[in-house]
């Protein structure tokens, strides 16, 4: 807002640069990370419901993965953000896309299960999260969410 009235308040900042268009720029790059980071969250969230639902698999493997992605919100976000960052949705969107995953394979996740996040703000997107625990803290909340 303050970008696109600087031409009005500042007539004598020059007229060769569109600052209609530099301030829709600057909104597309923040606009794009917020997009990246709520995707990363998603992942991880999806990461942990497989990890607690299919444990015959490497709980290691999804680990990995989850370093990696929590590394790259680490890398993007910012305080603005974190006010916006939705996890009830999150949470929604992850369930909806583990069930899909889970309808390809023939299996099904069984009804009931929880439509808040069962892990906290700061757990989730601090910069002390551990895998290890928010897997724990979810099997400890929300222990009827496993396969039907």
């Amino acid at each position: 807002t303050a970008l696109r009235e600087l031409p009005r308040r500042r007539p004598d900042l020059s007229n060769e640069l569109d600052w209609e268009h530099v301030a829709e720029e600057i909104e597309d790059v923040g606009r794009s990370e917020f997009i990246a980071v709520q995707s990363l969250v998603r992942r991880i969230l999806i990461h942990i419901i497989k990890a607690l639902l299919l444990e015959g698999t490497s709980v290691l493997h999804w680990r990995k993965e989850v370093v990696a992605f929590h590394a790259g919100i680490m890398d993007r976000v910012t305080p603005s953000m974190l006010r916006r960052i939705d996890l009830d949705k999150l949470w929604r969107q992850a369930i909806t896309q583990v069930q899909a995953d889970l309808g390809a394979e023939g299996q099904a996740l069984a009804e009931g299960h929880p439509l808040r996040c069962p892990i906290g703000d700061d757990e989730l997107l601090g910069p002390n999260f551990d895998f290890l625990q928010a897997l724990e803290a979810v099997r400890d909340r929300e222990g009827h969410l496993k396969p039907r």
